[in-house]
């Protein structure tokens, strides 16, 4: 008598149940790597609002972050119509809280040591920041901006010498006064960031360009 063979019915869609599970791991992947990419420059005044607005709506109360603080309180002192500042900008930028200076009062041409005027200023500024910077841990970037005229000595061989020995001599300032230097940095860009062009499409100078591009900007950021 012959034996007889026994067929086990496939299961249904036996052959193909990995591709779902394949299809799944695909799809995370690609959405960790859309989530990484669209935080990799993190729009800091659109994020706090968004924060705000989130913590507002769950606990109903309103909500400050250490930035929407300090942004407010740089405001009410540097922006106020009533009594501006025209020597100090504040603005909340992608990112974080820019606030520029214009170089004029605190150096003299061709130099990096502040002056009086200068550390007044600085210590101003400095004091609207100390307490909120350091007890929220905040970072603090000092940036040197000159303007396209070369400037070749012994102790500036270029823009770039000058434009970072400024920013140094601003974060030792705001440093000494209470800034915490751990979370403090100095930058230097040279002319490489103006935010005028020095000229105009004929090569003929802009009018008012080069006060403008001298500069020192502090970014305080997370």
């Amino acid at each position: 008598m012959k034996k007889r063979k026994t067929r086990f019915q496939e299961e249904e869609g036996g052959g193909d149940a990995w591709l779902a599970t394949y299809g799944d791991m695909i799809t995370l992947l690609m959405c960790f790597f859309v989530i990484f990419f669209s935080v990799s420059d993190v729009n800091v005044a659109l994020f706090e609002e968004m924060k705000n607005g989130f913590k507002s709506d769950v606990t109903n109360t309103e909500s400050n972050s250490p930035i929407s603080m300090l942004a407010q309180r740089l405001d009410s002192i540097y922006d106020n119509p009533e009594d501006d500042n025209p020597e100090v900008d504040v603005e909340l930028m992608m990112r974080g809280i820019n606030i520029t200076l214009g170089s004029n009062r605190l150096f003299k041409s061709g130099d990096a040591t502040l002056s009086r005027k200068g550390q007044a200023l600085i210590a101003e500024v400095t004091g609207t920041l100390t307490e909120i910077v350091g007890q929220y841990h905040l970072t603090m970037d000092v940036e040197g901006h000159t303007d396209d005229v070369p400037i070749r000595t012994y102790r500036f061989p270029s823009n770039w010498e000058l434009s970072a020995s400024r920013a140094a001599n601003v974060v030792r300032k705001m440093t000494d006064l209470g800034i915490p230097k751990e979370q403090s940095r100095a930058i230097g860009f040279a002319d490489m960031r103006p935010i005028l062009e020095p000229k105009d499409s004929t090569g003929a100078l802009v009018k008012g360009a080069r006060e403008k591009n001298r500069r020192v900007e502090i970014i305080i950021h997370y």
